[in-house]
């Protein structure tokens, strides 16, 4: 049995020096490319039951998995009742940056919604759709939400 136990730590050393590697990269993501490109956590957000007349908000946390700098060049929502904030500068080879987006419900009937935002960039992908989606109800009577993407 012990001698079970020794073979087993011995054919696991390995494996836990590749993980050790692979997650020690200072929190920057793989470069993949020679050129910029860009890498979603995730491409969508439902923001569930809404109450009239608030604002949510979610950050869609993006990577340069790319070899040279990625510039947005714009992030233009489907409708007035998105607005979109996104950086202006350069996003470095394996760092991270998020475009936030504030779904308004003032004015806004009850019911289901979805709405997107093109992202537009010097990447590889030139262009990208995010989509946030949810359900006005008049029932639903929280304050003001903010949501942030769950990586962050």
């Amino acid at each position: 049995m012990k001698a079970r136990k020794i073979v087993l730590v011995v054919l696991m050393l390995p494996l836990l020096a590749c993980l050790f590697v692979a997650c020690g990269n200072s929190g920057k993501v793989k470069v993949t490319e020679d050129e910029a490109e860009i890498k979603f956590d995730t491409l969508s957000h439902d923001f569930g039951a809404l109450a009239p007349d608030s604002s949510y908000t979610f950050d869609f946390v993006f990577y340069n998995i790319g070899g040279t700098p990625l510039h947005l060049e714009g992030a233009t929502p489907s409708c007035g009742c998105v607005s979109v904030d996104y950086p202006q500068g350069s996003i470095d080879p394996g760092d991270e940056a998020c475009i936030t987006a504030t779904y308004d419900t003032h004015n806004r009937l009850p019911g289901h919604f979805s709405k997107s935002i093109r992202v537009y960039s010097n990447a590889k992908t030139r262009f990208v759709r995010l989509t946030v989606s949810g359900t006005i109800d008049s029932k639903t009577t929280n304050a003001t939400d903010s949501i942030k993407s769950a990586n962050k």
